[in-house]
């Protein structure tokens, strides 16, 4: 295959990038493949590093850089609050796919992330996720997600670890958040730590898998204050404070993110 015959079948590729439904098929597979090879080629860059929850940098930068031609941005507002350096769960709502490129621009120090077990097989992702240290969680057995809480649990206090957490457990593109699992509440309760919530701005003005749309947008993410987890008698209150504050903060970003994508 020729340089020109490369160089034409990108500029086909592009174009048909702005039909609207081929151009949605056209820029999911490229967000897709930039998560294999971005998670491939960042996890090939940490080996010499060994496993560390830092790697996550590393290959935040190329996966940024692989993602910049879709014209996706994020405005991380309060970021000051991400540099405590003790232990803390990030809590934040989980719309899309999208989120893994949202989070990479609100990623706290000596961070890891809690994964449903599927992702253990998603090529590329995988080894990025190994090198680290990032936990799995299956979902649908409660013995295993106890071990997960368990053994996360360990690694809060052995090594002040800070673990992110999308509590509704599932994607969900709706205004409403929906109900929050409780595994990263007791987490925050067992090992006595404060919740620090993230919220993120709707992505209808960017992307409706329904109306198979993928465009180029404007994201808001905002930190929230922390929240004092002693201050709470059950985790289900703990819960539902949470869960409160971040629906109400929700409501304010949608609000300013549909100015920002006139």
């Amino acid at each position: 295959m020729t340089f020109y015959t490369v160089l034409f079948i990108i500029a086909v590729l592009l174009l048909l990038a702005r039909l609207p439904i081929i151009g949605f098929y056209i820029r999911a597979v490229y967000y897709g493949l930039c998560l294999m090879i971005g998670g491939f080629v960042g996890g090939i860059a940490s080996i010499p590093y060994g496993k560390s929850a830092n790697n996550h940098f590393r290959m935040f930068k190329i996966f940024q850089f692989m993602t910049w031609p879709m014209g996706i941005e994020f405005e991380l507002r309060n970021a000051e609050i991400l540099n405590d350096e003790k232990p803390y769960i990030v809590i934040a709502n989980h719309q899309s796919a999208l989120d893994v490129l949202g989070m990479s621009y609100a990623w706290p120090v000596n961070c890891i992330v809690m994964l449903k077990s599927s992702l253990r097989y998603f090529p590329g992702f995988n080894l990025c996720a190994y090198l680290c240290e990032s936990v799995y969680i299956n979902r649908f057995s409660k013995e295993k997600a106890h071990k997960t809480v368990d053994s996360t649990l360990h690694e809060i206090v052995s090594k002040k670890r800070k673990v992110w957490i999308y509590p509704e457990g599932t994607r969900n593109a709706n205004n409403e958040l929906a109900t929050f699992k409780k595994g990263a509440f007791i987490l925050a309760k067992q090992a006595k730590i404060p919740i620090v919530p993230c919220v993120f701005s709707t992505h209808k003005f960017f992307y409706n898998q329904a109306e198979k749309k993928l465009t180029g947008g404007k994201c808001i993410i905002d930190i929230l204050p922390e929240v004092d987890s002693s201050k709470f008698e059950t985790v289900d209150e703990l819960s539902t404070h949470c869960r409160n504050i971040m629906q109400q903060h929700r409501y304010k970003l949608d609000a300013e993110a549909a100015n920002l994508n006139l």
